[in-house]
Formats: C-alpha cells, sequence, structure tokens
C-alpha cells in the first residue's frame, strides 16, 4: 500500500511542505470582470490580488478545479505506484470541490480515493492535509487516517472578520446574514464556520474590538485543550495578523503557533480586512 495525500489550493499550504511531503495540489482559480482567469498559485498570487481587487469595480468571481484535473492528478498518483489517495477538500459549504473529487475517484481505475471534507478552508484545511502525511509516514491505513480526521473535526473550528459583508454576501458564502445587512454601518462583522457554513457570530464597533473579540472567542473554546495548535490567517493587513500572532503566543504560550495567509480564492470572497483565528486539537507538524 502507498497512500498519498491530493488537496485543493484553498488549503494555503507552504510549497516547501507541497514538495517534500508530494502533497498533489488541485487549483482553483479567479476571474475579473473583463473575463482574465488566473489560476490560484500558478498565475495570481495573494499580494497581487489584493491589488488587483482593490482597482476592480466588480467583485471577481472564483472556480473549482474541472473534474478532469482532479482526474489527471489522480491518474499522474495512480501511475507514480500509489494505491490510495487521501483528498483533503474544503468545505461543501462554500465549494464543490469534495462532490467533484469524489466523482472523479469514482471515475479512475487502479487507485482508492478518500474524500475528507473539511468544513473549513484555508491553512486549518491544510492542517488536515498534514495530520494525514504524519498518520502516512506512522503506517496508518486510509480508514484509519479518515476516522482520525473525522474525530479531529469535531473540536477544530475558525473565527474570522472581515471590513464589511460586501463580497461573502454577493458570492453566497455567507448564511443568515441578511439580518444583519441594514445595520452594520461603521460595524466590523464577526463570523464563524458551522457545519460548514459562514455564519454571522457578533457585530463589533471598532476593528480593535473585533480583533480582541476574535481572540477571546477562540481562547475560550480551546481552554481545555491539553494539546493545540491555533492558526492565524492574514489578509491584506499585515499588522492585525501580526497583532493576533503576538496575542496567541502570550495567552497560549504552550500552543504550536502557525502562521499563514488567505490566497486569492478565498480573498476574493472576504475582501479586504479579512483575517482568521482557527483551531486544532492537535500539534500540526509545520516543517
Amino acid at each position: 500500500m502507498k497512500i498519498a495525500v491530493l488537496s485543493d489550493s484553498t488549503s494555503y499550504l507552504p510549497q516547501d511542505l507541497i514538495d517534500k511531503y508530494h502533497i498533489e495540489i488541485a487549483p482553483l482559480s479567479v476571474t475579473f470582470e473583463n473575463g482574465e482567469n488566473f489560476v490560484e498559485g500558478d498565475t495570481l498570487f495573494a499580494k497581487e490580488f489584493y491589488e488587483r481587487m482593490h482597482s476592480e469595480k466588480t467583485i471577481p468571481t472564483t472556480s473549482q478545479p474541472a473534474i478532469g484535473e482532479f482526474i489527471k492528478r489522480i491518474e499522474k498518483l495512480r501511475d507514480e505506484g500509489y494505491t490510495d489517495v487521501i483528498a483533503i477538500c474544503i468545505s461543501t459549504g462554500i465549494s464543490g470541490c469534495y462532490q467533484t473529487v469524489k466523482q472523479a475517484g469514482d471515475m479512475v481505475e487502479g487507485i482508492n480515493v478518500h474524500p475528507f471534507d473539511t468544513k473549513l478552508a484555508a491553512m486549518v484545511e491544510g492542517g488536515y492535509a498534514l495530520r494525514a502525511i504524519e498518520m502516512i509516514e506512522e503506517g496508518y491505513e486510509p480508514d484509519t487516517i479518515i476516522d482520525e480526521l473525522v474525530a479531529i473535526r469535531e473540536e477544530t473550528g475558525a473565527i474570522l472578520m472581515v471590513d464589511d459583508l460586501k463580497n461573502l454576501q454577493k458570492s453566497g458564502r455567507i448564511t443568515g446574514a441578511q439580518a444583519w445587512l441594514g445595520n452594520l454601518l461603521k460595524m466590523k462583522p464577526v463570523l464563524k464556520f458551522e457545519d460548514g457554513l459562514i455564519v454571522p457570530e457578533e457585530k463589533v464597533r471598532t476593528k480593535k474590538r473585533a480583533l480582541k473579540a476574535i481572540v477571546k472567542k477562540v481562547l475560550a473554546r480551546v481552554e481545555d485543550y491539553d494539546v493545540l495548535t491555533l492558526y492565524v490567517i492574514g489578509g491584506d493587513i499585515e499588522e492585525d495578523a501580526e497583532w493576533m500572532y503576538e496575542e496567541a503566543k502570550r495567552q497560549r504560550p504552550d500552543a504550536h503557533i502557525i502562521y499563514s495567509n488567505f490566497g486569492p480564492v478565498i480573498a476574493a470572497h472576504l475582501g479586504s480586512g479579512g483575517i482568521g483565528f482557527g483551531y486544532m486539537p492537535r500539534i500540526i507538524r509545520d516543517h
């Protein structure tokens, strides 16, 4: 038995880890109003995207990989001698990647594909891929790895802040926000992942209070975790992520903390000023 790990690009795994552990990445893409299409992590990167987004009049759209993209990558892994693939997917609540990779796996003979819905995105999603790699190296079989990922998912989550709900509303990625829309003037929306969906959590009057609220809420949720990885996921305002990272270190010095950033696809939905703080009840090796 030889097991590979495949993920979509919204896991935002660092390239050195992708190379080191031979993780196969299926990229999502971003399309601007003029029809220009860019592949995440290949022809468009976060810094360029934010600069472009600020100058655009409309919100760019995003697309998941076509089924053929997944088939190509699964066939490649089979031809390299892999018998099984653990496929780590962005939440089904915000993308169809899980169903697409499942269909692709059913279409390719000679290899078993085991898709997993993380119910999250960004580097917290990537953490599942790294945990799967660790278990593969320890000799576990695919079913045991999936069981572990499911167990982790019960105690994993993330809280977000965005400047406003405009991007999330227009892209249809937020649920239950209609009651908020009329009264968010100068308020900062604090959001959370709930069963794979992005839903409102709280309205806070200033960004400073919102950042403090996110840290307080996450650390309250993980207060009893003896083993913990925290994920600080920054956007285009670096000082906010740096403050959150230092605050996480100060309040939970025992935790392993991973600093990451949103890439173009997730940034397209969050807009400018987005930041996330995630947690997982394992020490996730990121080196």
